[in-house]
């Protein structure tokens, strides 16, 4: 089955527009290919980029942070905002990653919706 882009640009654009929310991609983690991003920071590819490769060096070390459970996602506080990284599909391995401000977004509520995103790429995978 074909990935229907533009489908996946719209929901991640939903996304984006959230509260609080300055920019949302779906990256793949294996090669750092961004499938989409949307909101104004859009256009940031080494922002996606380099959030995915954050990613990666976290995943080889999960290992010792074994004693917390399951490594399920990543969060960047800056100065000025927070980047948070949730792994939303298996195959191919899929990030769902939202910049945004620190308190003023849902953070729980945007990453079960961005797991619903994966679950769409997947599905059209």
């Amino acid at each position: 089955m074909t990935i229907n882009k533009e489908a996946l640009a719209e929901a991640v654009g939903a996304l984006a527009q959230r509260p609080g929310i300055r920019g949302c991609a779906l990256v793949e983690v294996d090669s750092g290919m961004v499938w989409t991003a949307q909101g104004e920071l859009a256009d940031n590819a080494s922002l996606w980029e380099a959030a995915s490769d954050h990613w990666r060096l976290h995943s080889r070390h999960a290992a010792h942070f074994d004693c917390l459970g399951g490594f399920i996602a990543v969060a960047l506080y800056h100065a000025d905002g927070l980047v948070a990284l949730f792994r939303c599909a298996a195959d191919p391995e899929l990030l769902f990653i939202a910049v945004g401000q620190h308190r003023a977004v849902d953070w729980p509520t945007l990453q079960r919706m961005g797991m619903r995103v994966g679950e769409l790429a997947v599905g059209q995978h």
